[in-house]
């Protein structure tokens, strides 16, 4: 074996390991986003980008004569091509990839992420280090052959770059577009001067519109419930049979929205009746940083209502916590803090199975029903939570954790009617955001560029009809707050729904800067409008649509509002809510 090849086999052997896991990464997209053949040609191209940076690495390394330069170079190569393996594992397991704030949010959830590794990733930790050990003795031929691969390859970048639909793109470890965008520099945040305050003041969230009866209200927020996997929302086949089953006791919402596609930007738009649009600050969790604004959830408090948040998850996790308590929220338990939870198995999320969130939940409810006043009870579940982890032992499948999960909402509901809970109470059941995986071509076909930011609506009370469907446009953030009107038909109850992407937070530099998507009822969501808000001013990414100057004037709104509420608590002035 000759010097070069000697020292070339380590990192050629570490760039052919990012090839085959390019390919894996792709088939295993491509399969999940039921695309063809092109779409995987595209996603290797794209990510081909990021395997020549690694191949001119490895090829530098290996000519270099002096073994301290060596060892430098090597050392980056192998973290870049780990670092390539978790982040293609984090997006095939939640659709997102991986970053340093996320690693900073979930480093203390040790159970929480250890819930994700399972035999799949274990393996290809595994290979990752035989597979260097094995090319060190491999022969010259495979070494040829390897690097063969990798040029042809790499020819598929840029026809990828050229073609490849912003769908794809999104996939892409790096591209051309992402790395200058990651790269420029960051637009200044001018805030809101006291006369754009005082001119947007006028244009304040309506106060809630609570039911004339005054019911008890369960808000059942189960974990990415969406509305493609029910037959009932979405008119294609799904795994939701129990809760199609269930809709035919309610009123079934088809067009409804969720404002994020986080747990944190559902629960902030459901308990705080606005859509999670902040201003730019240097709070580094989204649940800190809502905490501090007027909610629908304090009104209701205001108007006699008790008001209580029940989760099987970690109350304390990213500040959940401080969120609950700055909102408004009375009593806030999670699985530390119900006994029967705190020494119960834990399942995904580092969570125990919603089997003991639900027993908990009819405890509290029955209490709270022999007092004289009314509660709203917001249950949050986790059980559906990716990796799809069956809580009793079963098959991990999504479809067999779903029928898991509908057969408890079927036997909670059933119990809630017969302790007489719908005598006088309502039972809410959605979803915190659409399910965490790539778009499937039957989802987009159904509903255009609303697909992300579809989640089910169901609507049971004694005040409501049964197996009825309304195809209204409605959304998160307006829920509790118009729940007084639902039962009118002609009653529009969420004019241009406004969908909050994740905040980006590209290549260590945080960026603090809300990118939004609008929809329109008269299209039925079809037309995506998308927009950003790097300061006090909008930018329309897009042809403005006609209904521009009221979602301006939303989006300013609430945003000057909460800067002058940040700016008041800054100086002791008002006391947090």
């Amino acid at each position: 074996m000759n010097t070069f090849t000697s020292q070339a086999s380590y990192p050629f052997g570490l760039v052919l390991f990012a090839m085959l896991l390019a390919v894996y990464k792709a088939v295993g997209l491509i399969t999940t986003m039921e695309s063809d053949w092109l779409s995987l040609v595209l996603l290797i191209g794209l990510d081909s980008v990021f395997l020549a940076f690694l191949f001119m690495l490895a090829l530098f390394q290996a000519l270099l004569h002096l073994n301290s330069l060596r060892f430098l170079l090597v050392v980056p190569l192998a973290f870049l091509t780990f670092y390539y393996l978790v982040d293609s594992f984090v997006l095939l397991a939640i659709n997102e990839h991986i970053n340093l704030f996320e690693i900073l949010r979930y480093t203390p959830e040790r159970g929480v992420v250890l819930s994700f590794f399972n035999t799949a990733a274990y393996t290809a930790i595994l290979l990752f280090l035989v597979s260097m050990l094995l090319f060190l003795k491999a022969t010259s031929a495979v070494r040829k052959a390897a690097l063969l691969l990798f040029l042809s390859t790499s020819l598929l970048a840029a026809m990828a770059t050229i073609y490849a639909p912003r769908l794809l793109r999104d996939y892409a470890i790096v591209n051309p577009m992402n790395l200058l965008e990651g790269m420029e520099a960051g637009e200044p945040l001018v805030a809101y001067s006291d006369k754009e305050i005082a001119f947007y003041s006028g244009f304040r969230r309506a106060t809630a519109s609570i039911p004339a009866s005054r019911p008890n209200i369960i808000l059942l927020v189960i974990e990415s419930l969406s509305s493609i996997n029910s037959q009932k929302t979405s008119g294609l086949p799904g795994f939701l049979d129990g809760f199609d089953e269930l809709s035919e006791e309610g009123v079934l919402f088809t067009n409804f929205f969720a404002n994020h596609q986080a747990s944190e930007g559902g629960l902030i738009a459901l308990l705080g009746g606005f859509q999670p649009i902040h201003y730019p600050t240097a709070t580094p969790y989204m649940f800190d940083e809502f905490a501090i604004q007027a909610s629908v959830i304090a009104q209701y408090r205001k108007q006699g209502y008790f008001t209580e948040f029940l989760t099987n998850a970690d109350l304390a996790f990213i500040g959940l916590d401080h969120f609950l308590n700055g909102l408004g929220v009375e009593r806030s338990r999670g699985r530390d803090e119900v006994e029967s939870m705190r020494t119960a198995p834990r399942i995904v999320q580092d969570a125990p199975s919603d089997t003991y969130l639900y027993q908990e939940a009819l405890m509290s409810v029955r209490t709270l029903m022999t007092s004289q006043q009314p509660f709203v009870l917001t249950i949050a579940t986790t059980s559906t939570h990716l990796p799809y982890t069956h809580p009793d032992g079963g098959v991990d499948s999504p479809e067999a954790v779903w029928e898991w999960s509908t057969q408890q909402l079927q036997t909670f509901y059933s119990r809630l009617s017969k302790n007489g809970y719908f005598e006088n109470g309502v039972l809410l059941i959605t979803g915190d955001h659409r399910q965490m995986r790539p778009l499937s071509g039957a989802e987009i076909e159904r509903y255009g560029g609303s697909a992300r930011a579809r989640v089910p609506l169901l609507v049971i009370g004694e005040a409501y009809p049964h197996g009825q469907i309304d195809e209204r446009f409605f959304q998160q953030s307006d829920l509790l707050r118009m729940l007084g009107k639902i039962d009118r038909a002609k009653e529009r109850l969420s004019p241009h729904p406004v969908w909050v992407e994740r905040y980006n937070r590209k290549y260590g530099r945080i960026e603090l800067i809300s990118n939004l998507s609008v929809f329109d009822e008269a299209d039925q969501g079809r037309r995506e409008y998308r927009l950003k808000v790097p300061g006090n001013h909008l930018e329309w990414l897009d042809e403005k649509p006609v209904f521009a100057r009221s979602v301006e004037m939303t989006v300013h709104g609430q945003r000057s509002l909460h800067q002058k509420t940040r700016n008041a608590l800054n100086h002791g002035l008002v006391e947090n809510q």
